[in-house]
């Protein structure tokens, strides 16, 4: 079910699947991602019980493990509407016998969206209902089209702002990677202003093969990117020799790729044979 807000010229979509906004358009651009199936087709999902990927699927309580999905069931959990008006709506998830055999516990989870002029507002409210102490994360993972539009630049020209800047300190190596020896810094530099770059972001995986699809992403939507601790997929050896072969098959007069893989696999070809 879609609930639709109107403040004025702005509006917004609400979906009671996963209790998240999937549309607001202000002065006529869609400012929430629409999702691309082969890259990210979510908008705004709603993390709850956790923020995470738990540690082999599982998450314990009183010495008995359940089975708990990356970033909860929220997500993929209906809510009902308990307000609704003509610029706000609020959603509510309840425990159900599903959520109960991976947490197990009963809480209220509300939802509550308010359409300004010019903006949104969502406040995220739990309550305990059960008579044990209750362990949990929440958070937000909205999806933002960034450039908004063509003529707006790229993504680096953009920032984040945070209208309570209590400052965001982390120990960051030269390299990019975390590690608490080092030395803690301010990102905001005592601002509200965090500027969007590149260099911020980083992907782990955990085979050189899963590289090429991450790869090709960056390179369809013209992102820099480094490859640290290995090559670049098309860098590598195995792979470059393999285009050589698939280039000789197409064409036996390509020298080049030829000399390349002659002696690759090793068949004992060299200069006297």
């Amino acid at each position: 079910m879609l609930f639709y807000l109107q403040n004025g010229k702005t509006t917004a979509a609400v979906r009671t699947q996963g209790g998240e906004m999937i549309s607001f358009i202000c002065g006529g651009i869609e400012y929430v991602w629409q999702g691309i199936p082969e890259h990210w087709d979510g908008q705004a999902p709603i993390l709850f019980p956790v923020c995470c990927s738990p540690k082999d699927g599982k998450m314990a309580h009183k010495g008995v493990e359940y089975p708990m999905p990356k970033h909860g069931f929220a997500m993929n959990g209906e809510f009902e509407p308990v307000y609704i008006s003509k610029n706000r709506v609020v959603l509510e998830q309840r425990e159900t016998d599903e959520t109960l055999r991976m947490f197990p516990f009963c809480y209220s989870h509300k939802a509550d969206y308010s359409l300004r002029e010019n903006g949104f507002d969502v406040r995220f409210l739990v309550r305990n209902l059960d008579k044990n102490e209750m362990t949990f994360c929440i958070g937000g993972h909205p999806g933002f089209n960034c450039p908004m539009t063509e003529e707006d630049g790229g993504f680096e020209d953009y920032s984040l702002y945070f209208a309570d800047a209590e400052g965001c300190t982390v120990s960051i190596t030269k390299d990019g990677f975390m590690n608490s020896s080092v030395p803690k810094c301010d990102r905001l530099r005592n601002t509200n202003e965090l500027p969007l770059k590149y260099s911020d972001f980083a992907i782990l995986y955990r085979t050189n093969t899963q590289s090429r699809r991450f790869e090709e992403a960056f390179r369809f939507a013209g992102i820099p990117y480094r490859v640290l601790g290995g090559f670049r997929y098309y860098d590598r050896k195995e792979v470059k020799d393999m285009m050589c072969y698939m280039r000789l098959v197409l064409n036996r007069d390509d020298d080049l790729s030829l000399e390349r893989v002659i002696n690759e696999p090793k068949r004992g070809i060299g200069e006297k044979t």
